[in-house]
């Protein structure tokens, strides 16, 4: 069965409670004081029941005082339809007007209008009141609403009205989303005995099932369900739509106030600041920077000061930045109040296009100014991810600002990567980097190589100067990213711009030819950089180069030795006409010390070129020295002492 919710709405005694209790049987006025008085105070709710069982409406009566038009507000929000109430023998009043507004601001369209008190007016001066009541309705969110005159109490039209709202109620359709997450805000909180703490409130998203955890802002505490109530009668589950009654374990009442929102366990982000786009009243004053007024969203109520703004120009929406008083729980596509301090009148309302952006200059105005509306999601996700710059952002993160669990972000994120303005780099949680925040990157890595010259840099210190933090799967998506579409070309662990050839540059044709020169007296890399006036740091990138080439070959650790010397002394012990020889024998054949001589053996057997047995070596006459191949995989030949 369809849930669907209507508010009332209307001038202060103007009959909404009676034809409430008219229409459902159930008195919303449950305060003594509200019965010694008269009037709707708090918020009151109560089920009207359809006889073909297709739909499940549920009223929210709202106070229509002056005074009380925040708990009007908080009573509005998230709701279907609205039920406007105008008293016959008054017409059209401040509230009226004001509520109209509301609803306008909240974006309900559509409802059912009852002309109450109709038994205290004649016939001619209903069907005036009736005339100018439609032309008051005809430019608002009511224009095609049913106007059925009735009485609470002769009930004369009462059942006229309550077919009118049924069939307005058969009428909803909700834009499925499955992917949210259940979302409830606290409209009130209250104790019962053997319950426990009951939060009741419309259920905007998701549904939730007793047992389950949910996270309650504020406090921000995580807290489970032990019971659960759709108009008193106990269920298993609740869903969006619904009037819900929840019993939450280990807290008090006390603990959660009004406003507060209950939705399913996440990465739920509350936020001091929200962007959002404004329609102003025809009789509000234009809104200043600086102007403190309260914002309403949902049940909540929260001081907010206008922060930036950003003009559409003359009758168009504004966009401002909002900064709040108190953090509260918002999400793209949530409608809010604006409403002046003193004297407490509604100003405008719109609807949040943001929660994540920071303190904007007025050189970041463009930024407020080209948010794209919450309908256009991938858009907006695109936002998001272009803001976050070259680290990106992860799924998680972004089904969090955005309100959906991490699967109602397949379609966006889909659509995205399809039209090329987003990467997906898999992982746990998959990180989103924009394709314009790569090609900055690729860019300044281009720069970075270009001044580096012949000199390059190692992998690990380029990706520092680019400021890419420490994650993994980023850091390598980068570098091969850099090479695969030619920015870099990577040697020995060193990034070179492209377009350079390190090793034929002047420095790496010396520092080779010095080595070649050197034979078994070769330098260090810093006695090389000495003997070629050169900078050490450059001498020891190419030294390392050079090493992973092969054209120099580090021997014991220390040593760097030209290939040419290794070489030759390859080629003296295979025409030297021995099988077997010991280190004197070595030494003195090739005029080594000790020193160098041992490490040059061990070399020698990880060649296999020799093998060592006990202190004398054997010449093997297949080795692989000569061939320009690496030490034997695996191959760790015993320490010469």
């Amino acid at each position: 069965m369809k849930a669907v919710v209507f508010a009332t709405a209307g001038h202060i005694d103007h009959g909404k409670t009676s034809l409430v209790h008219a229409l459902t049987g159930v008195w919303c006025d449950r305060l003594k004081e509200e019965q010694e008085r008269g009037i709707t105070l708090v918020l009151g709710f109560a089920p009207l029941l359809d006889p073909e069982g297709q739909v499940e409406v549920s009223f929210v009566d709202v106070p229509g005082h002056e005074r009380l038009v925040h708990t009007m507000v908080a009573g509005a929000g998230g709701v279907d339809r609205a039920l406007l109430v105008v008293a016959a023998n008054e017409g059209i009043m401040p509230q009226t007007r004001e509520h109209l507004a509301v609803l306008q601001l909240l974006g309900i369209q559509g409802g059912v209008v009852a002309l109450t008190k109709a038994d205290l007016v004649t016939p001619s001066e209903l069907e005036a009141r009736r005339a100018e009541l439609a032309a008051f309705l005809r430019h608002g969110p009511l224009a095609a609403a049913p106007i059925v005159p009735c009485s609470s109490t002769t009930g004369e039209g009462v059942q006229e009205l309550k077919e009118a709202i049924l069939r307005e109620a058969r009428s909803v359709q909700r834009e499925s989303e499955p992917h949210r997450p259940f979302r409830l805000a606290a409209d009130r909180v209250f104790s019962l005995p053997g319950a426990g703490t009951v939060v009741t409130g419309t259920a905007r998203w998701g549904q939730v099932k007793v047992g389950e955890e949910v996270w309650v802002f504020p406090p921000g505490r995580t807290l489970r369900v032990r019971s659960l109530q759709v108009h008193g009668q106990e269920r298993e589950k609740a869903s969006a739509g619904e009037r819900v009654a929840l019993a939450l374990v280990g807290v008090k009442a006390e603990e959660i106030p009004r406003g507060a929102q209950v939705v399913s366990s996440g990465l739920w982000e509350p936020t001091a600041r929200v962007a959002a786009e404004l329609t102003l009243l025809p009789e509000a004053p234009a809104l200043a920077e600086g102007q403190k007024l309260w914002l309403h969203l949902l049940a909540t109520r929260t001081v907010a000061t206008v922060e930036r703004l950003s003009s559409g120009g003359s009758g168009k929406p504004v966009r401002a930045l909002l900064r709040l008083a108190s953090p509260i729980l918002a999400f793209p596509g949530d409608r809010v109040i604006l409403r002046r301090m003193t004297p407490a009148t509604t100003v405008g309302g719109g609807v949040v296009l943001d929660t994540t952006l920071p303190r904007l200059s007025r050189r970041g105005l463009p930024i407020l100014a080209e948010l794209p509306p919450p309908a256009q999601r991938a858009a907006l996700v695109l936002a998001l991810v272009e803001r976050a710059g070259r680290t990106g952002v992860s799924l998680s993160q972004l089904a969090a600002h955005m309100g959906f669990f991490p699967e109602g972000m397949q379609g966006p994120l889909g659509q995205l990567e399809a039209q090329g303005h987003v990467v997906l780099l898999p992982g746990k949680d998959v990180l989103v980097v924009s394709i314009r925040a790569v090609a900055e990157v690729l860019a300044e890595a281009k720069s970075i190589l270009k001044q580096k010259g012949e000199l390059g840099l190692p992998a690990s210190e380029l990706l520092q100067a680019l400021g890419l933090g420490e994650g993994k799967a980023l850091r390598a998506f980068y570098l091969e990213t850099l090479v695969a579409q030619g920015f870099a070309r990577e040697q020995g662990g060193r990034l070179f711009a492209a377009e350079l050839q390190p090793l034929t540059s002047p420095l790496a044709v010396k520092l080779e030819e010095l080595y070649r020169q050197a034979g078994f007296a070769a330098p260090s890399p810093k006695e090389a950089a000495a003997q070629l006036a050169a900078p050490p740091k450059a001498v020891e990138g190419l030294v390392k180069l050079l090493v992973d080439q092969g054209r120099l070959v580090r021997v014991g650790g220390k040593w760097i030795l030209h290939r040419q010397a290794l070489d030759g002394i390859v080629a003296s012990l295979r025409s030297w006409g021995v099988e077997r020889f010991d280190v004197g024998q070595f030494k003195d054949r090739f005029g080594l010390t000790r020193k160098l001589a041992i490490p040059i053996l061990e070399w020698l057997d990880s060649q296999r070129v020799t093998r060592r047995e006990g202190d004398s070596r054997r010449i093997l006459r297949d080795g692989l020295a000569g061939s320009g191949g690496g030490p034997t995989a695996g191959h760790q030949p015993p320490k010469e002492r």
